[in-house]
């Protein structure tokens, strides 16, 4: 296949490509095209999502300080309008369930498959998304001062709810009013961030284009080559707004990916850095990266250590990944990704594809005969 740099760069050119838009769906088109070139029969699969995160949360986080506000005079009242904002932050946040977003409407997308079918007794996902988030400035910096802008989102709320039991035993003091004001301030901070976000537009993302050619090749480098696992590709749509396309893509195929015999390697930002891959991942309730592929990617980098390559770190993500999603659901899942959101030259893709291919290798040696000691599961 073509160059990774220059499979990137033909993605790229699909700006604007967020959740839900017109652009998105012809990238969608020239990834299937692309897949069905390199000889791996690909499909288009029509889901519907609800991408509007930045204006649900501002209204999570607002019906928290309204709670907190109402709560000074009756606290009963405000208690329950705070309890309700941190359980609606925390269904959605953590992809259980998307309340205000079902008010605020869905939008189409599509995901872009590729299945091998050779009857192989694993099957190995390798996935990227393939839209853009939206440029905001105010939800980076934010995310740059707080990591998990999420999760302190939702702390806060709890911190004000604490607050507001602490009142309905009758107790009121000055300490406790500046205690409360403290995560109220923050969370009216963060609201023009949320909303900002839905004011933004979005750009060509060479970090996620990047991603998404790395999953190219090592569809076509591994396709059909493995002797345990099948290879399949998934590119996601709406991957930005919460991996909803994974969870789309997840809710479809559940009955056919036993948890005994397939992995997941989602391909996260390809820029510019250094290697690394993921020990846990996650928004809220953070989940760990399997044991087996952490192992493996350890000893990986341990030994391109001692041939005096970039060092490969493991690293503890904040983003609601496709992986995190696949974890969610039980399934053997790990993100390897740049340090980096900076457009990458050939060989820091290179490094990248290199790895997650000796990680699949490794895997397909190690894991792999294990799983043709067990009957294949049915139904792909």
């Amino acid at each position: 296949m073509a160059g990774t740099r220059r499979e990137a760069e033909v993605l790229e050119r699909f700006r604007g490509r967020c959740a839900g838009t017109d652009a998105e769906r012809r990238a969608a088109v020239h990834l299937r095209d692309r897949l069905n070139d390199l000889g791996r029969e690909a499909e288009l699969q029509p889901i519907r999502v609800r991408p509007r995160f930045g204006l649900a949360h501002a209204l999570h986080a607002l019906l928290a300080v309204a709670g907190s506000l109402v709560a000074v005079g009756a606290t009963a009242a405000g208690s329950a309008l705070v309890l309700l904002a941190a359980v609606l932050t925390f269904l959605d946040a953590s992809g259980y369930l998307q309340v205000m977003r079902r008010i605020l409407g869905g939008r189409a997308s599509q995901n872009v498959e590729s299945r091998e079918h050779g009857d192989k007794p694993g099957v190995l996902i390798v996935t990227a998304g393939y839209d853009s988030p939206r440029e905001s400035g105010a939800l980076g910096l934010a995310t740059r001062l707080l990591r998990d802008p999420w999760l302190v989102m939702w702390g806060a709320m709890v911190a004000i709810l604490a607050c507001c039991v602490v009142r309905l035993t009758g107790t009121e003091s000055t300490v406790l009013t500046v205690v409360q004001f403290v995560p109220t301030v923050l969370l009216i901070l963060i609201i023009p961030a949320l909303v900002d976000v839905e004011l933004s537009g979005a750009g060509g993302d060479p970090a996620g284009a990047g991603a998404v050619a790395t999953a190219l090749r090592l569809g076509d480098d591994l396709g059909a080559k493995l002797e345990h696992f099948d290879i399949w590709v998934v590119l996601t749509g709406a991957n930005q707004p919460f991996a909803l396309g994974m969870g789309a893509w997840l809710g479809r195929r559940r009955k056919e990916l036993d948890r005994r015999s397939t992995a997941v390697i989602s391909i996260g930002a390809a820029g510019a850095g250094p290697v690394r891959y993921t020990r846990s991942e996650g928004i809220i309730l953070s989940q760990p990266s399997h044991g087996d592929l952490v192992r493996v990617s350890r000893e990986i980098a341990e030994d391109s250590a001692g041939e005096g390559s970039p060092e490969i770190r493991p690293y503890v993500s904040h983003e609601p990944s496709n992986a995190a999603r696949a974890a969610s659901r039980g399934l053997p899942s790990i993100t390897v990704s740049t340090a980096g959101r900076q457009p990458a030259d050939e060989d820091a893709l290179d490094r990248l594809h290199a790895f997650a291919r000796e990680l699949i290798e490794r895997l397909d040696a190690e894991v792999g005969p294990s799983l043709s000691r067990r009957d294949p599961p049915t139904g792909r």
